[in-house]
Formats: structure tokens, C-alpha cells, sequence
């Protein structure tokens, strides 16, 4: 689970990040997490109850709500 191949693999594999709980507070770490990813390339998608635009990408309140 922490080997540094397997880490990289899914960061370079990957490129839409969910974040689960990403609100704008920079306080909290989803959103400093959803920043480097975003500077890696990735698209990141919000998933917060508010639903707000962090980092200029619309969030959802639900998983079930942004693949809808």
C-alpha cells in the first residue's frame, strides 16, 4: 500500500480525481491534496454536502451526483 512504484502508478494512471469532502476551507488537507493534483495535471471533482466551486471546478454533493 505504500510502496512508491505502486503510488506513482496511480498518480501518472489516473487522471479525474474525486475528492471527498473538498470544500474551500484551504484549512483542511482535501483541499491542499486537490491543489497538488491538480498541479500533477488531474482534474479533481469536489464532493462536498455544498456543493461549492473549489479550485475552479463545480462540486457535487455526491459521488452519485457528479457521474449522473
Amino acid at each position: 500500500m505504500n510502496d512508491p512504484d505502486d503510488i506513482s502508478r496511480v498518480l501518472d494512471d489516473t487522471s479525474i480525481w474525486f475528492v471527498v469532502g473538498l470544500g474551500d476551507n484551504p484549512e483542511r488537507a482535501a483541499y491542499g491534496v486537490a491543489a497538488a493534483l491538480q498541479q500533477r495535471g488531474k482534474r479533481i471533482v469536489p464532493i462536498h454536502p455544498r456543493s461549492e466551486i473549489v479550485h475552479g471546478e463545480q462540486g457535487y454533493a455526491t459521488i452519485a451526483d457528479a457521474v449522473a
